[in-house]
């Protein structure tokens, strides 16, 4: 299955998705553990990026701290959300895989519930992408700066592995089914908790040492945890300080 349509299936989902074009406010409760941890970092002029960032709601209310100076946010699919929340955010266009900024730009950089979307033809590829957007995000961070991850994991692999397939399938035959949250533009490849915090310990060119780090469980509704495909989910978040040799 070529890239190239997994892709643009990534795209026409978040092209489509209304609702997070126009989001403002605090959405999830990480969101305020981010905003605390951005107000005790102890530099003035902070450079920070957000991959996925929507329509810059997180960004916006870290401009409101008097040490924020640059605020990036890069999507995928930036023709949905050329109307950023607030006019100082810089909205660049491109993919998680291959960032278009010089290594060691960024003093923090942010990536939300955005991993389980980087898909590839396969469970493989797919967790590869996750790996290399990782690896990216490790890359634009200066030494001493910090990666905040927000992630949903799936426990349950092999569950995992055929959902995946099950919204390839889905895709690939243009259904949606609402009622089961299946939606012809959305491909799921959801990672475990260890492989999320595995990939962002670092590679041989950096290493990370960890802040913060916590899994909360999701209480999915029965229809996920009759089938098993979603019984054993949650969200990881966590906070790695960056060294690069």
């Amino acid at each position: 299955m070529a890239q190239s349509y997994m892709s643009k299936m990534v795209v026409d989902h978040f092209q489509d998705a209304g609702e997070y074009r126009h989001r403002k406010g605090l959405v999830h409760a990480e969101d305020h553990e981010i905003l605390d941890f951005i107000k005790k970092v102890k530099k003035r002029g902070l450079r920070v990026l957000e991959v996925g960032g929507g329509s810059g709601y997180i960004l916006d209310h870290i401009a409101m701290e008097e040490n924020t100076a640059t605020l990036c946010n890069c999507e995928i699919a930036a023709g949905a959300y050329r109307d950023q929340v607030n006019k100082n955010i810089s909205l660049i266009e491109s993919t998680a895989l291959g960032l278009p900024f010089k290594s060691d730009t960024f003093d923090v950089v942010i990536i939300k519930n955005l991993l389980h979307h980087i898909v590839g033809g396969t469970r493989k590829q797919s967790r590869e992408n996750a790996r290399k957007a990782v690896q990216e995000l490790i890359r634009v961070t200066r030494s001493g700066g910090h990666v905040i991850v927000v992630e949903i994991y799936n426990d349950y692999s092999l569950f995992a592995d055929l959902l995946f397939y099950i919204t390839v399938l889905f895709s690939r035959l243009g259904l949606t089914i609402r009622a089961l949250d299946l939606d012809k533009y959305v491909i799921i490849s959801f990672l475990t908790s260890r492989e999320i915090l595995g990939f962002l310990a670092g590679d041989g060119t950096a290493t990370t040492e960890t802040v913060l780090s916590k899994s909360m469980r999701i209480n999915q509704s029965w229809k996920f945890k009759v089938t098993l495909l979603m019984a054993n989910t949650g969200r990881v978040f966590a906070i790695s300080k960056v060294h690069k040799r």
